[in-house]
């Protein structure tokens, strides 16, 4: 039996009225540098987007990364995604049928370059070492929020509802003492009048 959609994508972007949302989805894929988003990270992002949706619908806060943090947590096993679950049900969403609506990399990649018929040129870049320090951070981030995440389940972090991560990166000069944020520093072009300095995350 055959189907009106050209993959999973379609479909869920028809179905929750979201077929502007392929222009984002561009928009997003061909970012410059770091701000740039491959399929695993363009999955998540319209699955969170999908979960907001539905928080919002019910009533519930999708404040700062209410939305993100719901996400991560559903998709963990055992009894704090079965919390998380149970709660959303609660407040009226239809958490199976949310689930069974997300998407997966391949799938996103699948709608790009098939659906859409698009095309990524990589263009050299000037700016490598903002986009790896980018990538450090965020990959330092899911780290933490893994480790977070683990704590709170065995009960060795407790907190509110949802526990938001934040990784900052400071440059301290060693002769002077001076300790500036990186993006500050990187944005001033300069950390102080002295040459030596350390990195603190």
């Amino acid at each position: 039996m055959g189907t009106e959609y050209g993959c999973k994508v379609c479909r869920v972007l028809e179905d929750h009225d979201l077929e502007h949302y392929d222009e984002r989805l561009l928009e997003e894929w061909r970012g410059d540098g770091s701000q740039r988003k491959g399929y695993r990270q363009l999955a998540r992002w319209l699955n969170v987007t999908l979960l907001r949706r539905e928080m919002d619908k019910v009533g519930l806060s999708t404040l700062g990364d209410e939305a993100e943090s719901k996400y991560d947590r559903l998709r963990e096993e055992g009894t704090t995604s079965s919390e998380v679950a149970a709660m959303l049900e609660r407040e009226g969403i239809d958490v199976e049928r949310l689930q069974d609506d997300f998407v997966s990399y391949g799938v996103v990649r699948t709608h790009l370059l098939d659906c859409l018929d698009a095309e990524y040129e990589k263009e050299e870049s000037s700016e490598w070492e903002r986009e790896a320090i980018e990538i450090a951070r965020n990959h330092a981030k899911e780290k933490i929020v893994s480790a977070v995440r683990s704590l709170e389940r065995k009960g060795k972090l407790r907190g509110g509802e949802d526990i938001t991560v934040h990784v900052d990166v400071d440059l301290e000069c060693e002769s002077c003492q001076t300790r500036v944020p990186l993006r500050r520093a990187i944005y001033r072009g300069e950390l102080c009048d002295c040459a030596t300095m350390e990195v603190h995350q």
